[in-house]
């Protein structure tokens, strides 16, 4: 699946308002993101946007205010009473609500665990070490949700924000970072942090709030987790913000490169360097035909019919493509190289992960960073 956002983006201001940053993407109507200029004057700019709207009769809304990641507010009203909100003092800029889609489709095993347990090729099985198999490590898929239930998990999956898994794509993708059968991280703690709806949207507030709800309840300094995002918009630099403030928090994050057959460096947050951005590759070590590369790819990960677990059942699997599969696999090894080095800071989990790949095997890279994703067993 193609992702869909297309964000071109345009600031348009007049003297003495606050910048506002529209876009010909698709977007969340009447529904704005505010960045403040300093993060202390959140409860007072979230007042006068309330005393402003009284006095101009406008439907006062619920305003949902953010202090981690891309700190400022985000609410729904009229394009036509947005100016009032402009002139307000400390907002640096207000953007509209962009939406963001999964990287993922659904088409019949799980050779991907299979290949990176070895430098060579598939054997068709699995090889791991079961003193590293991420215990104690904490990962987080930002995605459509998870089926916590799913006996995959074997009682490891909670929620952290929002509800369970209504499209299957969050499931699958955790079910290969650390379920049972699929996965690779199997001891580490799962986390679902619902960003994207049934259709496979994501709406930028959303991804907003699901970061900030991980920082809320799990705080703050290296090695607190891994961030698996399969998402993704064109170039957006509010998403890229919010990744880049989640790597200053201590969260590794890992991303799909984007399955558009085209520079990974247009696409957020693939492009934000600290993040490890995955492309997709084959049971024959080639780029799989759709997906992103470039400079801005780090490695590449099994990404092509992939199995793993399934949204609809308890029980069972489903297969699926894209970088969205690949991105998980690179999840799982971050889990587990923090089980082993606990408070490892995300610099040194990206540099581990890099290094240990395996070099010069993928075809066709397409400029990209020749390396395929390596746990050693």
């Amino acid at each position: 699946m193609k992702f869909l956002v297309l964000c071109l983006c345009v600031a348009v201001a007049n003297a003495g308002l606050a910048p506002l940053i529209t876009s010909n993407s698709r977007t969340v109507p009447d529904s704005w993101i505010i960045k403040v200029k300093d993060v202390k004057e959140i409860a007072r700019i979230e007042k006068e946007i309330k005393k402003v709207l009284e006095e101009v009769r406008a439907a006062v809304p619920t305003v949902e205010t953010y202090e981690q990641v891309l700190p400022g507010l985000a609410l729904k009203i009229p394009a036509r009473a947005l100016k009032v909100v402009q002139g307000i003092e400390g907002i640096e800029y207000i953007h509209e609500d962009v939406i963001g889609t999964i990287y993922g489709s659904q088409s019949g095993a799980t050779w991907g665990i299979d290949r990176i347990d070895s430098r060579t090729g598939t054997n068709g099985v699995y090889n791991y070490n079961d003193n590293a198999q991420g215990s104690g490590a904490s990962f987080f898929i930002v995605d459509t949700g998870i089926r916590t239930t799913h006996q995959v998990f074997g009682g490891r999956a909670s929620r952290v924000y929002g509800a369970t898994d209504d499209h299957g794509h969050g499931t699958h993708c955790a079910g290969t970072a650390g379920g049972d059968v699929y996965g690779i991280a199997r001891q580490a703690n799962v986390y679902s942090v619902k960003v994207c709806n049934f259709w496979g949207s994501c709406p930028l507030s959303t991804v907003q709030a699901g970061l900030n709800a991980i920082v809320s309840q799990f705080g703050t300094g290296n090695g607190k987790g891994v961030v698996s995002m399969s998402l993704g918009f064109s170039k957006n630099s509010q998403m890229d913000t919010m990744v880049n403030d989640m790597l200053t928090k201590g969260y590794t994050v890992s991303v799909a490169a984007g399955n558009d057959n085209s520079n990974a460096c247009n696409v957020s947050p693939a492009n934000v360097p600290g993040c490890l951005t995955a492309g997709a590759s084959t049971s024959s070590d080639s780029r799989a035909y759709f997906s992103n590369y470039g400079s801005c790819v780090d490695l590449f990960a099994p990404g092509y019919n992939i199995v793993s677990a399934s949204y609809s059942s308890d029980t069972g699997s489903a297969t699926m493509s894209g970088t969205s599969m690949a991105c998980p696999h690179v999840t799982g090894a971050a889990t587990v190289y923090l089980g082993s080095n606990p408070g490892s800071s995300p610099s040194a989990v990206h540099s581990a992960i890099v290094n240990a790949a395996t070099n010069g095997v993928i075809s066709d890279a397409q400029g990209s960073p020749n390396k395929l994703l390596y746990v050693a067993p």
